[in-house]
Formats: structure tokens, sequence, C-alpha cells
């Protein structure tokens, strides 16, 4: 090749000069080489000139020598030797594909360039990227030195990709890159900004000259009628919106506000983001496994540069859910058996661990959050104690240990970090494989650990590079932790607890607090109640087949027998902590009626499609609700509790063990009201569940009940996500129209303006409250578009809420509805609405009503009240077992009167000499009336 076509205003005689290659690094010069003599930050090229001839140069550019030949040398004279590299280089290479996409910014480069490739990949598209990762491209993955290689290599790069057919390429643009002109003379047709934070002041000196290198890539580099990306969200927005305008760019930004690819929602579930974005006023909605929402805006800028090169939206989001993590960006390596997760990311910055750290805190919330890290060597010594800071404040527990020293020494590396450290979180251990180890064989259930600062890299830097790396020794560890742990997680926790080598005869944990039930290899737990002592049963226990028991101050000691100071706090220990490890989305239900019908519907339900485990019975308390909790399995998806109460404190109590995702609030009426003052009391009670959410949860309110606004008020306050429900017009989940048939019905739901269809057995209208609860917590667990119009079919009503049993007696036969389990003003209310809505002759009905208890000084009033409900039903005898259910009696019409009855054996009568064949009987009272009793006897013999 001659040098007429890369140099200007050179003489003709040396216009045809010949030349067989070219380079700046004198070792690689060859014989009839050109020599690009650079000034850089260690090494000036002019000092290289002598040995570039000595090995075959015979052109020389330089910014030191006169233009002219000199024995038998030709020299060129240029004013600056790196930009005349990077123009000669590029019209050298001068094929390079059609969309050329650069991103540049401190933090987040990789993973945007990374990003872009898989979404151009699993459309099918021929792409490559370039950056700190290396080059990645259809069947070639090649290793870089630098994030942003030199003038020929990227040159000779992009050429070859050519080549290879690949036209869509994007690279990261480091600010030394930049600033010295490695990128000069190619033209990109999209420019991405990430986000600008302290890196490299060791190089740019100051903030001005570091962000004034990242915008060449804007002023000096992006094509005419290019496109410029950027996060509409950053204080520099206005910067490059004046940049776009006086350059003739195309704007497309990203951000939460008036911006072009608006994220509307970002909600976290099941250890998934689940994220809503609009674009061009359509709203757009995919779930990723990606941590974080840093790594949110990163995707959303490599789906602008994909938009920008042509793909279709809505190709792109359909493959977003494949989307997986840069190598050693916020990556998941792996998990332990007792279900520890340890993230390897390369956050080397304050800024950049800052991110990370809170990023990882908001996506596991409740986990403990641990960290590996330390500094490089000869870089921003300033940055250490401020990243020490950052550490101290953000996490738990610091292993201070080494980066990259280069030729510094560790020591003091770590000193300047250390300064800034609580002595009482932190240890350090200079070996960075040891440090990994340490704090692996450490972790617990209920924690996350950061391996921080290398991320990818396999080479540590002690005066020269040594081969390491993090992931490997995390993956090491890991392997060397699962042999000292059991096969069930849950024994694991156990164990975190009470470290008893007994537990290791167990293979899978199941509690039992019910000696009387049959046991086999389960753990028996004795816990002290208000009326029996477990802990005297333990022997009964054993005998029924439990392994083990776990005995509170138990003196007699034995093979099957661990002793503790307190089982009702290692019960709720245990139950936390297996709460804060599973990854399930975790929804507490309460409120004065209503909680367990609610449960059981959305457990049944979720259950038919997803792993869900849903709370026994009525287990609401302190006793029930932890007991439940320990059901939750590793591979649960979701979990259905319900949360009761009967005085002030108690929800506050029950919901800080929980910590839900989502919590329902179904309704306020007088239950429990014997320690309140008013009904506002019971509400604010209920609504301690409010304050124990998680951080950017959900609560799902009723809004046609009274206290709606109060309860709405509360969650806004505490920036929760709200869901309502209900017949009133502003529901985000209403019933918009039912279709009744003989047996079944179809009810027609307005999910947030859109029309959703369900078929439900006739049995279940009476529920529809409970239904719309239902779909409200399946919109918040963003699986609406997932359930199907069969979703509520085969529901079972749970015994003592409704269920119809046949009794024979004689030689008749009795339905016997059983509303026996509890009672209060709302629930009695319920039932007598749904007993009077039964298409029954009404002189086939009768109805059996027990004590509405703990009602305190309100107990006569609502009595009284209930008989308003009673004299509008249509049926033919009221029959009352109690003492405050007589004021109902004496209220209701003579006519309707049936008897008051004293004792058990008179209910039985009733049955045998009062009812006919056919008849009905409804049955409901407060739970301690003995009634649910008495209608499980009748049951038995039915």
């Amino acid at each position: 090749m001659i040098l007429k076509s890369f140099f200007k205003n050179l003489k003709k005689d040396f216009n045809n000069k010949s030349f067989n290659g070219f380079e700046f690094n004198s070792k690689k010069i060859k014989k009839n080489y050109i020599f690009f003599a650079i000034q850089g930050s260690k090494f000036n090229g002019n000092n290289f000139v002598n040995d570039a001839i000595k090995r075959g140069a015979r052109i020389v550019v330089s910014n030191k020598f006169k233009t002219g030949i000199n024995k038998g040398v030709l020299y060129i004279k240029v004013s600056d030797p790196r930009l005349a590299l990077s123009n000669f280089a590029n019209k050298y290479y001068n094929k390079k594909p059609n969309n050329i996409i650069a991103v540049t910014g401190t933090n987040g480069k990789s993973s945007i360039v990374n990003f872009y490739y898989q979404i151009l990949k699993l459309n099918k598209k021929r792409v490559a990227s370039i950056g700190t990762l290396g080059v990645k491209s259809n069947n070639v993955s090649l290793k870089l030195n630098n994030t942003t290689v030199d003038a020929i290599t990227i040159n000779k790069l992009l050429a070859n990709l050519k080549k290879k057919k690949i036209e869509n390429v994007i690279l990261e643009a480091s600010s030394h890159g930049l600033h010295q002109k490695r990128l000069h003379g190619i033209k990109f047709s999209t420019s991405i900004f990430t986000n600008l934070s302290r890196d490299h002041l060791d190089y740019h000196k100051n903030y001005k000259n570091y962000f004034n290198s990242k915008l060449i890539l804007f002023n000096e580099l992006t094509n005419k009628n290019g496109n410029l990306i950027f996060d509409n969200d950053l204080k520099y927005s206005q910067i490059f919106k004046k940049i776009a305008k006086k350059k003739k760019l195309n704007l497309l930004n990203i951000g939460t506000s008036d911006s072009d690819l608006k994220t509307n929602e970002i909600k976290i579930l099941n250890n998934y983001q689940h994220i809503k974005f609009t674009f061009q006023n359509k709203e757009y909605q995919f779930k990723t496994s990606l941590i974080g929402k840093i790594q949110i805006k990163n995707l959303m800028m490599a789906i602008a540069a994909a938009i920008k090169s042509n793909l279709k939206i809505d190709d792109i989001v359909k493959k977003l859910k494949y989307i997986k993590p840069a190598k050693g960006r916020l990556e998941i390596i792996g998990t332990t058996k007792d279900n520890s997760i340890f993230i390897l990311d390369y956050a080397h910055t304050p800024e950049a661990l800052k991110t990370s750290i809170e990023n990882i805190k908001e996506q596991f919330g409740l986990r403990k959050i641990n960290i590996v890290f330390g500094c490089g060597g000869e870089r921003d010594k300033e940055k250490r104690p401020i990243m020490g800071k950052i550490a101290n404040k953000l996490c738990n527990y610091i292993y201070l240990t080494d980066d990259n020293p280069r030729n510094e020494n560790p020591k003091n590396i770590r000193a300047s970090i250390k300064k800034s450290i609580s002595p009482s979180k932190m240890i350090e251990i200079p070996s960075r494989k040891l440090a990994i180890k340490k704090a692996i064989l450490n972790s617990k259930s209920d924690e996350v650990l950061i391996i921080a600062g290398k991320g990818h890299e396999n080479t540590q830097e002690y005066t020269r590079k040594n081969k390491f790396s993090d992931e490997d020794n995390i993956r090491k560890s890991i392997i060397l932790k699962n042999r000292f742990l059991l096969n069930d997680w849950k024994l694991n926790i156990l164990k975190e607890i009470i470290n008893n080598k007994k537990l290791d005869r167990i293979k899978n944990l199941k509690i039992s607090t019910n000696s009387k039930e049959k046991n086999k290899g389960k753990i028996f737990l004795g816990i002290k109640g208000e009326s029996l002592n477990g802990n005297d049963f333990a022997d009964e226990a054993l005998k029924n087949g439990a392994k083990l028991a776990i005995l509170q101050n138990n003196k007699n000691d034995s093979k099957k027998k661990i002793n503790v100071k307190s089982t009702l706090e290692l019960l709720i220990k245990f139950s936390q902590k297996i709460r804060i490890s599973s990854n399930a989305s975790q929804v507490a239900i309460t409120g004065s009626s209503g909680k367990t019908s609610l449960k059981e519907l959305l457990g049944q339900c979720l259950k038919k499609n997803y792993s869900t485990t849903f709370s026994k019975n009525s287990f609401n308390n302190k006793f029930g609700l932890p007991i439940s909790l320990t059901n939750l399995n590793k591979d649960t998806t979701y979990g259905i509790f319900e949360i009761g109460m009967d005085k002030k404190g108690e929800i506050d109590y029950l919901s800080k063990i929980i910590k839900p995702d989502i919590g329902v609030i179904t309704n306020i009426s007088y239950a429990h009201a014997k320690n309140f003052k008013s009904l506002l009391d019971i509400a604010k009670a209920k609504s301690e569940i409010i304050f124990n959410i998680r951080k950017n949860g959900t609560i799902v309110l009723n809004k046609d009940d009274k206290f709606f606004d109060f309860f709405s008020s509360l969650a806004n306050k505490n920036n929760l996500n709200i869901i309502s429900f209900g017949k009133h017009k502003n529901s985000n989940i209403r019933l918009y129209k039912l279709k009744k048939s003989k047996n079944s019905s179809i009810i027609y739901i307005n999910i947030s303006s859109k029309i959703y269809n369900f078929k439900i057995n006739n049995n279940l209208l009476p529920y529809l409250a409970n239904i719309l609860a239902s779909v409200a917590v399946c919109k918040s667990l963003d699986i609406t578009s997932e359930i199907k119009s069969n979703f509520f079919s085969n529901y079972k009503i749970p015994s003592g809420r409704g269920n119809i049993k046949k009794l024979t007696v004689g030689s008749k036969k009795v339905n016997i509805i059983d509303e026996s389990y509890n009672s209060n003003p709302l629930s009695l209310s319920f039932s007598i609405k749904k007993f009077d809505n039964l298409k029954v002759n009404p002189n086939k009905k009768f109805m059996l009503l027990g004590d509405m208890l703990e009602l305190g000084k309100f107990s006569k009033k609502l009595h009284i009240k209930a008989a308003k409900d009673i004299n509008k039903a249509k049926f033919k005898k009221l029959f009352v077992y109690g003492n405050y259910i007589t004021e109902t009696f004496n209220k209701i019409r003579t006519q309707k009167r049936g008897k008051i009855l004293k004792s058990t054996s008179e209910i039985l009568n009733i049955i045998k000499n009062d009812l006919n064949n056919g008849d009905f009987l409804m049955i409901k009272g407060s739970n301690s009336t003995g009634l649910n009793q008495v209608t499980k006897q009748i049951g038995s013999k039915s």
C-alpha cells in the first residue's frame, strides 16, 4: 500500500512510498513498517524510534522529527500522533459493520454491552460485543487486555467482524480510550451514556476532566443524525439534550419520569424482578432474574439500543426473560444446601460498591449482607476509606482482603480501607483465597455474601499477575461447605440455632406440637400453652413415632431429647429464618372475618399450578403462625398465611415474624371486641400489618369497607403499593357482572380496566368478596395473565364455614350446614344472608345459633342488633344455645322462635324430634361455645 491514501499534504515525492504494515509498539515492527511514535503515561515512543528502525521501520510518524528522509527513513511530523494513528487505522481497515454502538460511563458498560448482545442473539441477529469481557460473536470468544483496546486492534477487529457479515457491533468506550483517541475515526451510529461517579481520578485528576473525556464520544464521534441514549433521571440529562440539539442527534432516553422508555413499576417477588415500562404510549411487562434496579436501567439502555438497531419492541420483550447477568456483574454464582447466596460483582469504585450493596439489600431485603472486598493498588488512593465507610454502613460483616495490590504494599492499602470500618464487624485476611473460603464457611441461611472488586477477572496482580479467579474459589468453597451440611434445608437452619448432633438422625424435618398424632420421623416440640404444657407429653410423642423431642428446661436428658431454654422462642427464631431463607413470596391475611376462607380459597387455587404452602386450619396465633411457616419448602413459590388477634400489638408481633410481601385486610367489624373501645381501635390494631410489609410491598384492601381510606393513607405513608377490591366503581378489582346457571356461574371481573371471566360453582356465590380479594392477590403476584377461567373450580369449603353434612337419623335425612367454626357480628350476618339465599322452602330451614363471644361491653348491643338480619330472613324456627344469644332470641318475631337450649343433648334431640326429612339446619356460634365440637360429633355419625 502507498501513503497517498492516508496522509494529506505530503510532498509528491512521498505519496507513492509503500509500506507493509504499521505499529506503535517498536517490538512488533517488521520490515517496511510504519512506526507511530506515541507519548504515553509511562513511555515515550520517540525514545524507541531507533529500535523500530533496527527492526525494519522505514517510515516514522512523530511530533518530534521534521518531515523528510534521513538515512533512508521517511519521517512524517504530525501535531498529534495518537490521532494520526487512529485515523490511519480507520482508513486502513476501512470496511466496517454498518451499525456500531459505543457505551461510556463509569458503571454498567459491560452489562449494557452484554445485554444488547444477548437481545440480538436471542432474536437471531448476527452481533458482536467488544469490551472488558473480551470479544464475543458467533462462534468467537477472544480476551482483551483493556476495556477499550488500541486503535489498531479495534479497527482490525471491526474489519474482521465485517468479513464475517456481522453488521451489529456494540463496544465499551472507556475514559482512557476516549481521551487517548483510540476510537477516533470510527463513526458510531448510536452512543450511550450510563452514569458518572468517582473513578480513574489518578489519571484524569478531577471530575471535570473525567466527564469531558466521556463527552468526546458524543461531541466528536457520533454520526450526524445518529442516536444518543441516556438516563433522563441523571442530573446530567440537560447536557446531553443540548449536545443532541447542537449535533443534530436523535434522542432516546430511559428513566422513571418523562422518558421515552419509562419504567413504571419494579416489583420483587420470589427473587425475580417484575417490570412494567411504557414505550410509545403502550405498556409492556416482563420478569427477570437480574439483580437490582441498576441492572434494569442497564437492560433498558440495551433495549433502547436494540430498538435503534431496527428490532421490534414486541420481539425484544418476548426474549427479556432469558437475559442473564454479564460475567461477574451482580451474578449469583451459587447457593449452599442451607440456601446461603453468593454473589460475584465487579464493583471497585465507591459508587459501584454502594449501588451493588443497596441493590442486593433491596432484592434480598430480609437477609443480612456480608462482603469480601479490598481495593486495587496504584490507583485512586482517596477512594479507599470511602469504600470502607460504605461497606461499614451497609454490610453486616466485612472480610477485608487484597484486590490487585500491584506494586503497592497491600498492608498499607488495607490499613487505609479499615480506617472507616468498625473492628467489631470486620476480619482482615490478606489472602483473597482464604478470605473467600472463610466467608463462605461462615455464611448462614439468612445471609447473602458479596465477593466484590474483581468480577470476571482470572488473574490477581502482586508485582506480577498470577492466575486467580474469584468465581473458581467461590465454587470450590461452596462444594467444601456442602460437605459439612445436611441434605435437608430446614435441618441446616435448625442446626444454626441449636447445634446438636442428635439432629443428624433426622432425614426430612417435620415439626409437631401434638403428641397424640402420628409423629413418625418428626421432631416433637414441647410448647407451654395457656392450659397445657407440651413438655409433659414428650414421652407420648416419642411413643407415637417422633424421632426427637425438643423440650424446655427438661432435666431428663436422653438420646431422643434436646433441652433448650425456651421452645417458643426457638420456634419463632426458626420460623423467621425459614421465612428469610425461603424464596417464596409470602401473603399474610388479617381482618375481622373471612381470613380462613380467603386463605383456603387462595391456597387451594394457587396450589393447582404453583408450589404453595398455606396454614393449616386457623393457625393464626403466636403458636400457629410460626408452625405454619416451618411447613415452607425450599421450592415453595407462594406462602399463604393468616394472622389473628384479640388485642392490640398481636398483629404487629405476628407480622414481624412473617414480614409479608403482600398483606391483606379483609374487613373490620366487632370481632374480639372485648379488648377495644371502638371499631376504630380494632382498625388501628389490624393496621399494624401495614408497618411490617416488606419495603415496596403491597397491601390489598377492601374498597367497600368503611376503613379503606384510613388503611390506604397509612399504606401511602409507608410507600406500599395498594390494590383495592370490591363493588365500588373505583376498585382496582371490581365485580363487572355475573351470569348464573343451575350448578355453576360465570363471574366477570374488571381487573384494572380489563375484563376477565372465571367459572365458579354456585356454592362460591356467597364468597364473591373473597374471590375478588383472591384476584387482587394474584394481581399483586403478577400472575393474572397466567390464571385461567377454571382457577376457582374444585374449591372445597373448609369445615365449619358453610360445608353441608348429610345426617341420617332413623328413616330421615337431615342437612347440617356447618358454620360452627366461629361467630362475630359480620360473619353471622354473612351466614344468615347466605342461608336466606339458599333455594329451599323456608319451612324446611332452621337455625341454631350460639353466643358471639369476646365482644366485651358491646356484647348485649350486638346480639340484639343481630335480630335485625334474622327477622329479614325466611326460615321456620330459630334455636339458641348460650347466654348472650338469648338477647337475640327475645328480639325476633314470636312465630320464628323455637327453643332456648340448655345442653348439647338437647341439640341432638331437636335434630331427632323437631326436624323432618330433607330439612336444613344451619349451626353457628363462637368456637368456645362448643357448637363446633357438637357439629363434628354429629358429622362423625352421618
